[in-house]
């Protein structure tokens, strides 16, 4: 889970999935053409017009080059940090730091676009907002058949997987008694595909709420929108529903401890290994922060 959350963290407003298929080399190439990206990303939810394209690229130019500035720096930072770490034992609550570290990178992002973003939703008409629910339907979809579909065995699979190749990725091989234990972490888990995947329709649920009272509001709001939109962007790390807060906040620990005890499982090879990844990593995003 850190290691993801690591590389989504290396690509602006977290999309990852270019860093995921093509890997660290390919790393700068897919963050300074981020904001064209994010921007077709966008684009594929809402089908932008003519009106909104301007004010959608010009919005995360500007974004791209504060992040660029701001971010950049405290990615550096953080991963020296790790590679400091990486030769030795860790514990659970380091782990949980570095997240929150990269939770609050990512929401200062999202404040940081707080204006166009409500300028923009603002704009929004009732076709774009059912066209952003039918891409929820597509995807929700698409979680069910990986999360809730198929049994207790296939889902494990399918996790086992995904936390697999991620930890390889920086880790090299793992032996067999580390792929038992990953198991057992995954089986022992308190995730709960049901109550994630109704979390899930909730904070969607509740965008579309919020874009639609922004969007009948008009663009004449201005920044008396914005209040909504932060109180949305708060809502989505910190779920209303105590039950839902809680199971959130008890996984997270979980993971974390989860973490920690595979990565004090790694031989003095893998550590180095983990070392030099952090390493290649770190230069890559300190020649990013140097280039204007």
């Amino acid at each position: 889970m850190i290691l993801r959350i690591i590389r989504q963290a290396l690509c602006l407003l977290g999309l990852s999935a270019l860093v995921l298929l093509s890997g660290c080399s390919a790393l700068k190439l897919a963050y300074n053409q981020a904001d064209e990206a994010v921007y077709w990303w966008l684009d594929s939810y809402v089908d932008l017009t003519d009106k909104q394209k301007p004010l959608a690229k010009d919005a995360l130019r500007q974004l791209h080059q504060w992040h660029r500035q701001n971010q950049l720096p405290e990615y550096v930072a953080l991963l020296q940090k790790m590679r400091a770490w990486a030769p030795n034992d860790i514990q659970p609550e380091q782990v949980c730091a570095v997240t929150q570290d990269i939770q609050n990178s990512f929401i200062s992002a999202l404040q940081q676009i707080d204006p166009d973003a409500t300028k923009l939703i603002s704009q929004l008409s009732e076709s774009q907002l059912q066209r952003i629910r039918k891409k929820y339907d597509k995807l929700n979809r698409e979680w069910r058949e990986d999360y809730l579909e198929g049994g207790e065995e296939k889902r494990l699979r399918y996790r086992s997987k995904q936390l697999l190749n991620r930890l390889e990725d920086f880790y090299g091989s793992l032996d067999a008694p580390q792929r038992e234990a990953l198991q057992q972490w995954l089986k022992t888990s308190t995730f709960n595909p049901a109550m994630s995947f109704k979390e899930r329709q909730r904070r969607q649920a509740d965008a579309l709420q919020t874009f639609t009272r922004i969007a009948q509001s008009g663009s004449q709001s201005g920044s008396s929108s914005q209040p909504q939109l932060r109180a949305w962007v708060d809502r989505g790390f910190t779920p209303p529903d105590e039950a839902v807060l809680a199971y959130s906040q008890a996984l997270r620990k979980e993971n974390c401890e989860g973490f920690a005890k595979l990565h004090n499982s790694t031989t003095r090879a893998q550590r180095e290994r983990l070392a030099e990844n952090l390493l290649n990593y770190e230069n890559i995003v300190q020649s990013l922060v140097m280039k204007k």
